[in-house]
């Protein structure tokens, strides 16, 4: 059995700690364990702390590390509504700092240049079903673990995110970007291409899962089915207004997870149990020795998942 990378055990047991509450060892283990990760993600590092410090009502301290980080190079989204941040609200440093964080996301939306990688299925006749498949933090929109479902007769799409993190490394960070440029990209290719709209499947790994998913129980894209690969949620319970506000119409959704990916597993299960209590039928893969990643043989699977979430 292969030893899980120390930065993924790292940000698993963070995320456990936060969940159960026990802030102040959240907050020492990313600190001490900053370093095992790479400089692109110190970004998220920082947000971390920084969330860990307002939890435990340190002002001073939270203040400190969103200072630093702003130095450092990085902006944060939202944080005057962001409730996480309801501690430093009354702090006029923190809106300094907010104000800062806005003007430098204003200029990288002004700068993105959105990209969406196409592929159309040989041999068949439009209007097509179409994947619209969004790929995780940190990464670039690449077609293997989906082209499978060409040969199916699907139309593949492979939006990348505007958002960099990194030379040659994209993430949906910002949510309310992430889903503002989505939604662009499925009208655009809507447009462009003969799209059979009764037949989309918004697909996603880890974050672009989470992303996936909530596009989708949102109805913000109206979609037919789900395809989710170790998806990634902070809290699976805040879908649950949007599952009310909007009653999925004939969703069905195919989860993929791997059971030593323990904090997405978990994510992954509480969607199972959670879905079919509004209509939505789940069905749900676990793989034994599947860390964060997709299973082998996932490429063979596809065309199954997406027969089970289209029903022809």
């Amino acid at each position: 059995m292969t030893q899980l990378d120390p930065a993924f055990e790292i940000e698993e047991q963070y995320h456990h700690l936060a969940a159960s509450g026990a802030y102040a060892e959240a907050l020492d283990l990313v600190t001490r364990n900053a370093h095992l990760f790479p400089e692109y993600a110190q970004k998220v590092i920082f947000a971390w702390q920084i969330n860990m410090a307002c939890k435990l009502n340190d002002t001073a301290l939270a203040l400190k590390l969103l200072a630093e980080s702003i130095q450092a190079g990085y902006w944060y989204h939202g944080l005057r509504t962001d409730t996480d941040y309801q501690p430093l609200y009354d702090e006029p440093e923190f809106e300094r700092l907010a104000a800062l964080c806005e003007g430098r996301r204003a200029q990288a939306m002004a700068s993105a240049v959105p990209v969406v990688k196409t592929l159309l299925p040989e041999g068949s006749e439009p209007p097509y079903p179409m994947l619209l498949a969004l790929h995780g933090a940190n990464a670039t929109a690449e077609a293997s673990h989906w082209s499978a479902a060409l040969a199916h007769g699907w139309f593949l799409a492979l939006p990348q995110s505007s958002q960099v993190y990194a030379p040659g490394a994209y993430t949906w960070n910002d949510w309310d970007w992430a889903l503002q440029e989505v939604q662009e990209r499925y009208n655009s290719l809507c447009c462009e291409f003969p799209v059979d709209r009764q037949r989309v499947v918004l697909a996603g790994f880890s974050q672009g899962g989470g992303l996936a998913a909530w596009l989708a129980l949102s109805g913000l894209i109206q979609v037919g089915g789900l395809v989710l690969v170790g998806p990634f949620l902070p809290d699976v319970n805040r879908l649950v207004p949007l599952l009310e506000s909007h009653p999925p119409q004939g969703l069905r959704a195919y989860l993929v997870a791997g059971q030593r990916d323990r904090y997405c597993l978990e994510v992954a299960q509480e969607l199972a149990d959670l879905l079919p209590r509004y209509g939505v039928a789940c069905t749900l893969d676990e793989y034994a020795d599947l860390e964060h990643a997709f299973p082998l043989g996932f490429e063979r699977k596809l065309p199954e998942a997406l027969d089970f979430v289209i029903k022809r």
